[in-house]
């Protein structure tokens, strides 16, 4: 049973000893003879009252002392004879009110204080755990002085035969019998005064000196008051005298006190906020918890309830919004003066939004324009600026997408949450890398002859650069810079192929006729000019090779450039700064 559920079980109790201590005693005892407490047959009392008691275990051999709490709720048990016809509620304290603690145990040698007997004490500590309440002196049973009242019940020992058995092959594990009395001793004292704690009529028997009474039973006073939880009381110490052949024993100890307010009941405070995962805060809710309380949500959705009573309180939502769905309700177990926090998580349908942003290149920030962004099933183009809008977009959670960038920049995907009917600013960064500056391209085609031979074209791209300090020639339809001479050297891997022959490329190229030297093996030294203007990917020379025997695999040519130049107004230029090689690769047939 949780503290808030026991504090719920006492407001009824409450509602009578609010008005005082005074009233209470006043109720008790207007009238001696009204039967307002219970009469247990002295026969039954110890089997009555033994679901309520706290039960020590005590194992004298290893000097562990166990509390357990009953089992038995002590609230209104009218079937054991604790509820009063005056509607109080006369307290026998369970687990649900208090805890014992037992530390310190100490056993004696025979003979130390009784003889014969071994005294075994433990100290113990009374710990409240009703948050707002606290012990006053019992109506019932009849206290024998102020405080909070604590006496044994019974003590049962408990017996075994003890015997021999065999372990291992090499020890001998024997079991020591446990059998004999147990009696409380006077570490019982009461208020700790001379004679105080010695047996006292608790119920209805007449005489505690007879030695056959049940009713009667030494006793141990704590603080008067035992303050709210998590207070505890003032450490006492308590024993019992054994016989030297008890081994263990359980003691069922009984825990008197009444209850009352400590103080002025404060209310309770139950605070929260009230949140849309599609629309954000939600304002204008109402929120309303049971005894007739409620508040509305501010701005940021936020609300206090307060003034609320202790005890179970349910936490509902309504007035929500249109296109919102009320959640479940909450339970808050409300303690006086506590502060509680009940939030909402409402799912509601979302209202379209608008998202805008600039698309731009990571490396120099310039806008990105004509690339594509998506988001929620819209799509738009970026303008001259790098600007897009999205009108329409879905409320809530997606991705914003960019596509349709150059080859040079990564794929760009960014999350955003998008509020009902809001308006976002999403500017997106495409992670781009630096192209290299314009060149005239310098390419191999390679071409299976069939035959067991190949041919490779060696040829450069004009029209990769458009270089202003060169006039502009047209040739065969294309625009671009002209390529009027070339000298190179190309390498090969002579393991796979062996040179045959330089020829001329196809149209357009620099001559038909360009000079080649092998006499290097691996090697062609080729040298191919003119003054007549050409553009286009023109090509400077064709070189033919058998394939050799058994070779397979990739080939590829080496090219070194010593010249390469272009003319313009009749002055011969050179451009070979401005070559980029991109050479390919041919698999052998």
């Amino acid at each position: 049973m949780t503290m808030m559920s026991n504090s719920r079980q006492l407001l009824r109790r409450l509602s009578t000893v609010a008005l005082g201590a005074t009233t209470l005693f006043s109720a008790a005892c207007a009238d001696s003879a009204a039967p307002l407490r219970p009469e247990l047959p002295g026969a039954g009392t110890t089997s009555s009252l033994r679901p309520v008691a706290f039960t020590a275990d005590i194992n004298v051999r290893t000097g562990v002392v166990k509390i357990t709490a009953p089992t038995t709720n002590t609230r209104g048990q009218t079937s054991l004879g604790l509820g009063g016809t005056d509607g109080i509620a006369y307290s026998l304290l369970g687990g649900e009110a208090v805890r014992l603690v037992a530390s310190n145990p100490q056993f004696s040698a025979v003979g130390a204080f009784v003889p014969g007997k071994v005294r075994a004490t433990f100290d113990i500590v009374i710990e409240n755990k009703l948050p707002g309440i606290k012990f006053i002196t019992p109506t019932w049973p009849t206290a024998p002085a102020a405080g909070v009242i604590l006496f044994p019940l019974e003590q049962v020992v408990t017996t075994t035969p003890g015997g021999v058995t065999g372990g291992d092959g090499f020890d001998v594990l024997v079991e020591l019998p446990s059998f004999g009395l147990v009696t409380p001793s006077i570490d019982w004292n009461g208020t700790q005064g001379a004679g105080s704690g010695s047996p006292f009529n608790f119920f209805n028997d007449t005489d505690c000196g007879a030695i056959t009474t049940n009713d009667c039973f030494r006793w141990e006073a704590f603080d008067l008051e035992v303050l709210p939880a998590p207070a505890q009381s003032i450490v006492r110490s308590v024993g019992f005298d054994l016989d030297p052949t008890v081994g263990q024993f359980r003691a069922r100890m009984i825990v008197a006190a009444d209850l009352a307010p400590a103080g002025t009941i404060a209310p309770a405070t139950i605070n929260g906020a009230v949140t849309s995962a599609v629309r954000g805060p939600l304002s204008g809710v109402s929120v309303n918890v049971t005894g007739g309380l409620s508040a509305t949500t501010d701005a940021s959705g936020a609300f206090s309830v307060t003034g609320v009573g202790a005890g179970a309180r349910t936490v509902s939502l309504s007035n929500l919004p249109a296109g919102c769905t009320a959640p479940a309700s909450q339970n808050v177990g409300a303690a006086p003066g506590g502060t509680y926090t009940a939030n909402f998580a409402v799912s509601c349908t979302g209202l379209p939004g608008q998202i805008s942003g600039i698309v731009t290149r990571s490396y120099d920030n310039a806008a990105l324009v004509g690339v594509t962004v998506t988001a929620g099933g819209v799509s738009a183009t970026t303008s001259a600026t790098g600007a897009y809008t999205l009108a329409g977009v879905p409320a809530g959670a997606g991705s914003i997408v960019v596509t349709g960038a150059p080859a040079t920049c990564s794929a760009f995907s960014a999350a955003y949450t998008l509020l009902s009917g809001a308006s976002l600013t999403q500017n997106a960064s495409v992670t781009c890398t630096i192209p290299p500056p314009p060149a005239y391209t310098y390419n191999t085609t390679w071409t299976n002859l069939g035959g067991g031979q190949v041919a490779v074209d060696l040829r450069i791209n004009m029209l990769t650069l458009n270089s202003p300090t060169i006039d502009d020639v047209t040739t065969s339809g294309s625009t671009g810079d002209p390529l009027t001479g070339a000298q190179i050297t190309v390498a090969f891997d002579n393991s796979k192929l062996e040179y045959v022959e330089t020829a001329g490329t196809s149209n357009p190229n620099i001559t038909a006729a360009p000079s080649a030297n092998a006499a290097v093996a691996g090697t062609v030294a080729i040298l191919n000019g003119t003054t007549v203007l050409k553009t286009g990917n023109v090509g400077i020379a064709r070189l033919v090779f058998n394939i050799r025997a058994g070779a397979t695999g990739s080939v590829g040519t080496t090219t070194t450039f010593q010249a390469v130049s272009s003319r313009s107004g009749g002055v011969t230029l050179s451009i070979i700064s401005s070559v980029q090689n991109a050479e390919g690769t041919f698999t052998l047939p």
